[in-house]
């Protein structure tokens, strides 16, 4: 084997690997980035394949890897897997973000509800980019920092439907308690005559 055949790339590497870099602009996290900065970011991203219903990681597992959606579709549970599916996770989705600064557990088990491709970054390897590539990581930071911003947003808005529901739930309870003690009151009226 020739020396220059040894560090060229094969085509089909070559390929994949700006399948791949194509792929990440088209992530909302990381469309900032320029085509560089996607290249040295996708050398520190591994690629894991999920069959049909396979857990990716149960509530209360350890949070230190962050997942991109590269093919397939996922499901969340915040309770058992028997529950109500909170959301659905697609291609050019992420999560477990919050894994890459808190020390925190998993909040929700996710599961393949498809054959899934997803493409993982440890808190490790994004906190090494981050030092490595200052201006990129800067660009991932703010605009994860407008996701959960909008996340947030989003989490106080179906927060204070759901109080104004409650309170909706509160005052017709207690119409109906008032009814129920006019019932008996007259019942009681009744009887004494």
């Amino acid at each position: 084997m020739k020396l220059k055949e040894f560090f060229t790339q094969k085509p089909e590497k070559v390929q994949e690997e700006k399948d791949l870099i194509k792929f990440l602009s088209e992530v909302e996290l990381f469309e900032d980035l320029t085509r560089n900065e996607r290249r040295n970011l996708q050398e520190h991203l591994y690629q894991r394949k999920y069959k049909e219903d396979e857990i990716v990681f149960k509530k209360g597992y350890p949070n230190v890897v962050m997942y991109i959606v590269k093919e397939g579709e996922l499901q969340t549970f915040i309770g058992s897997l028997e529950g109500e599916n909170i959301k659905t996770i697609k291609p050019k989705d992420f999560f477990g973000e919050i894994g890459l600064f808190l020390e925190e557990e998993r909040t929700a088990t996710i599961v393949a509800s498809k054959d899934s491709v997803l493409l993982g970054i440890s808190k490790r390897d994004m906190n090494r980019f981050i030092d490595e590539h200052p201006r990129a990581g800067s660009k991932i930071l703010r605009r994860l920092a407008s996701v959960i911003s909008s996340h947030l947003i989003a989490t106080n808005q179906t927060l204070l439907c759901k109080r104004e529901e409650l309170d909706d739930l509160k005052k017709q309870l207690q119409e109906k308690e008032n009814e129920l003690n006019e019932l008996k009151t007259t019942q009681t009226e009744e009887e004494k005559k």
